[in-house]
């Protein structure tokens, strides 16, 4: 015991005079002006925005890029997620979505998809991919496409069909991305990445619908 008794002793005189005469710490206010300068704030290139694979929702307008570059047909596998809720899409190469459709089992998967670069109020990118069909769904989806390409457009439904609500009271400024689909910094890679394509019969989620 006698090796603790120094953790509980009293200080001697000496040492309480010094901790007396120390100075004292400035306290810091962290809610002070200062401490939320706008001076390092980094500006964000168009080039770096985060790009979605999403449909825009019914509650959102947008406006669609009328780039040639920012608009193609890919082959998809649809899926549902692993979660279970919404669906999860994934590029094929063009040996993949051939090698996909002779499989009689997952030939429902593989969609053709029609992939428009778009941009909401709120300044924030989607691809917005429609089935590359003549059903009432695709059909009128790509009608209001055309319509978001000229004006602000808010998608919802009628019936069966798709409908677009437009609007000229929106003034937000939009700045495109300068970059194609295609090629290793290209909207594709941006949106999919290595993760959701599929190149090879090795994939994780081909071996998970075929096991």
């Amino acid at each position: 015991m006698d090796d603790y008794k120094d953790l509980f002793a009293e200080p001697t005189p000496d040492v309480v005079t010094t901790a007396a005469a120390a100075p004292a710490v400035a306290v810091v206010d962290p809610f002070a002006a200062e401490n939320f300068t706008q001076s390092d704030n980094t500006t964000r290139s168009i080039e770096d925005l985060t790009i979605e694979l999403r449909t825009p929702n019914d509650e959102e307008f947008v406006r669609v890029s009328t780039d040639p570059r920012h608009s193609l047909t890919a082959p998809l596998l649809v899926v549902s997620r692993e979660d279970g809720y919404g669906k999860s899409f994934h590029l094929l190469t063009p040996m993949m979505r051939g090698w996909v459709k002779n499989q009689p089992s997952l030939q429902k998967f593989c969609k053709d998809m029609k992939l428009f670069l778009f941009v909401n109020q709120d300044g924030e990118f989607g691809l917005w991919p429609i089935r590359d069909s003549y059903d009432n769904w695709s059909v009128s989806d790509l009608q209001v496409v055309e319509t978001a390409k000229k004006t602000w457009t808010r998608r919802y439904n009628a019936g069966k069909v798709r409908k677009g609500h437009t609007s000229t009271s929106i003034t937000t400024e939009i700045e495109w991305p300068d970059k194609p689909m295609f090629g290793a910094d290209g909207i594709l890679a941006q949106v999919f990445g290595e993760a959701f394509v599929i190149a090879s019969t090795d994939n994780a989620t081909i071996k998970r619908l075929l096991r």
